[in-house]
């Protein structure tokens, strides 16, 4: 069973972390963004943008306008990846994550879990596509 779930989440990971085509890579710069109330931040970037230093991918969605460019696979794949800050977070905070998102230093691994409303919005029961995280130092 953790055999199973070993590679489930490895496959998961790679999934969630693989770029598109380089022409959609090409084809993709930050075209809006968004701030949510609080000390944490949010934002939308392009799939396969640079993660801004401090920040992290907890989530991943559709939107035709943002990041398509000339590549009709856009239309129908998560082509928009949400963000938020972790370096600004209190020691002790918890953050869900996207399971391919490294680890930042300072923080402990929670958990691991499937969502199917996020970050690859996997079928498969046994997938894991989210990482719950603890702020330690």
């Amino acid at each position: 069973m953790r055999t199973h779930l070993l590679v489930s989440a490895i496959t998961a990971l790679f999934f969630i972390a693989a770029p598109a085509s380089a022409q959609a890579v090409q084809n993709r710069a930050p075209i809006r963004s968004t701030t949510t109330p609080g000390a944490a931040g949010q934002q939308h970037i392009c799939r396969g943008a640079a993660v801004p230093s401090g920040w992290i991918v907890t989530d991943d969605g559709r939107d035709r306008q943002m990041c398509s460019g000339d590549n009709q696979a856009t239309f129908n794949s998560y082509n928009v990846w949400v963000i938020e800050r972790y370096d600004n977070r209190a020691v002790g905070s918890v953050m869900e994550i996207c399971a391919a998102a490294p680890i930042p230093t300072g923080w402990v691994l929670v958990d691991i879990y499937r969502l199917k409303e996020k970050c690859g919005h996997p079928e498969d029961v046994f997938s894991v596509n989210m990482k719950r995280i603890r702020r330690t130092s």
